[in-house]
């Protein structure tokens, strides 16, 4: 294995000139995008922030977050990218455990870590900020620092060095960041090139969030391969069909909500997607019925994948070939696949032990690419991590031919759009509101997102004489105080007490079946 240095380095040799990334009308070719992470990589160490140093980033997509993965792949400090969508009460614990020497904030955000540095959260920290007109004190512009920074190459890291820590939403109220080392991504992304055969000509359009696992791992592999990367930022769906058109995109990646989109529009037709060769799917589950209307409108183009931030993150790939809309193999489209390549993968009992195929178990992972741990969380590093086996928390069973068929979570999490969201997380926002007594959250279906989060709340005895829509309004209006939008809930519902067993464990399996019920009237 190698370090993710390596690539840039062997890109800027083989393609000089030729585009590795598009922003709107700014570009980087791989000459120039080597040079800046050399340059970006040198001013870090200059501050302090050298090989096995965190440093965070909170950025939308832009060229910018890519100059800070070539920093960290060619330098060695360590890359914690941060959702753009946290409010301050959940990204501050982040940052606390993190402990970054650096933060790079784009304009949009420095506020936010302004008020941060304020709370004591930044004591000490260097950031930079950069798309912003004016920089608070001590803050550095981003163009200024590289200008004036040495182009000479960085020490190499090695491949047993953590590259990143991910974010993958947690149950006790802060996310987990998952290490992934410079070998494994390394070996993740060439795993990608290979199950999505790349090659140089591919035109990828990159539509996932950059501090996403998987939309990194995606762009990486492409960039592995020398091939350009068209990079959006957010999503509008005339604007998507325009870039698939003009840019002649070969390969994309979406969830199936981003699909649901496209095939709503009744002018898609007027839209020339001859170019396109493959579209990847993943973060959720891709309804069979969708999935069949998908490959109607623009063929037999889609290739699945699932995985987690933990599993570096791939597990399972499921190719074109594979996705038959008749005969007798058409079950499979319910699947996500078989092993990808360089993984091992096992369905297990609560003691470890495999199950008959065919028989619902935990999805057990052996890769070269699966986390090293949790960062600073040994406790949850230990149950995760069993004998060089990585436990998914993820249910499902194999057929006879292997394909994977996922049947639930072990974990209560919700996907909404393609993001991950642990309830607990939402519950314990919503119990430090005066008015809660209790409080359980769960996902219900929803059209458009897959999944969305619906609130169950038990008011104090206090409230009692309050009108239930006055309550849910004032809840509200504090979830959007202190979470991100795409955790918040989308309902939420008043009831006098939660269906417990008779531990006192909250039954959740009910307030599921109480949802269907209510949907169904």
């Amino acid at each position: 294995m190698m370090s993710l240095g390596s690539i840039h380095r062997r890109n800027a040799v083989l393609y000089p000139d030729k585009v590795a990334f598009r922003f709107g009308d700014a570009t980087r070719t791989f000459g120039e995008y080597n040079e800046r992470g050399a340059r970006f990589a040198n001013a870090l160490a200059g501050l302090g922030v050298g090989r096995g140093v965190p440093f965070a980033v909170m950025t939308r997509n832009c060229l910018e977050i890519l100059d800070c993965y070539g920093a960290a792949d060619k330098g060695g400090a360590i890359l914690a990218p941060m959702n753009f969508r946290l409010t301050a009460v959940e990204l501050g614990p982040i940052l606390t455990r993190l402990a970054p020497k650096a933060v790079v904030v784009q304009g949009p955000f420095v506020e936010l870590f302004k008020g941060l540095q304020s709370d004591g959260v930044l004591a000490g920290v260097t950031c930079i900020g950069f798309q912003t007109d004016s920089l608070p004190e001590g803050w550095l512009d981003l163009e200024e620092l590289l200008a004036g920074a040495s182009t000479t190459e960085p020490v190499e890291p090695e491949p047993g060095d953590i590259a990143y820590v991910i974010y993958t939403s947690g149950t006790t109220g802060i996310p987990r960041a998952a290490c992934l080392t410079h070998g494994g991504q390394w070996a993740v992304a060439g795993t990608l090139a290979l199950e999505m055969a790349l090659v140089p000509t591919d035109v990828h359009f990159g539509l996932m969030p950059l501090y996403h696992g998987g939309g990194r791992a995606i762009q990486l592999s492409h960039t592995l391969r020398g091939a350009t990367v068209i990079v959006n930022d957010g999503w509008e769906t005339e604007s998507v069909l325009r870039g698939l058109a003009d840019h002649r995109i070969t390969t994309t990646q979406v969830v199936p909500t981003m699909v649901t989109w496209l095939l709503d529009r009744p002018d898609l037709p007027d839209y020339d997607l001859s170019a396109l060769r493959l579209v990847w799917y993943a973060s959720a589950p891709m309804p069979v019925a969708l999935l069949k209307r998908a490959i109607a409108a623009f063929g037999n183009v889609f290739m699945q994948g699932y995985g987690q931030t933990e599993a570096g993150p791939l597990v399972t790939a499921m190719h074109i070939y594979e996705h038959e809309v008749e005969g007798p193999n058409t079950a499979r489209l319910a699947s996500c696949g078989r092993d990808a390549l360089n993984v091992e993968l096992r369905i297990v009992d609560e003691t470890g032990n495999d199950v008959p195929r065919g028989e619902i178990g935990e999805l057990a992972v052996r890769s070269p690419f699966i986390m090293t741990g949790y960062l600073k969380m040994p406790e949850d590093t230990a149950a995760a991590l069993r004998g060089g086996w990585l436990f998914t928390s993820d249910l499902g069973y194999q057929d006879s031919d292997g394909y994977v068929y996922l049947v639930d979570r072990k974990r209560d999490m919700v996907i909404s759009g393609g993001e991950n969201i642990y309830p607990r997380e939402i519950e314990e926002v919503l119990f430090q509101h005066p008015a809660v007594l209790e409080v359980a959250v769960i996902g219900v279906p929803d059209d458009v997102w897959g999944e969305a989060i619906k609130a169950y709340v038990v008011p104090k005895a206090a409230e009692g004489g309050r009108a239930a829509a006055e309550v849910i309004a004032e809840l509200t209006a504090y979830c959007r105080a202190n979470l991100a939008g795409y955790k918040r809930p989308k309902s939420m519902e008043i009831i006098p007490e939660l269906p417990k067993n008779p531990s006192g464990k909250i039954l959740k399996t009910e307030l599921r079946k109480r949802a269907r019920e209510a949907a169904q009237d």
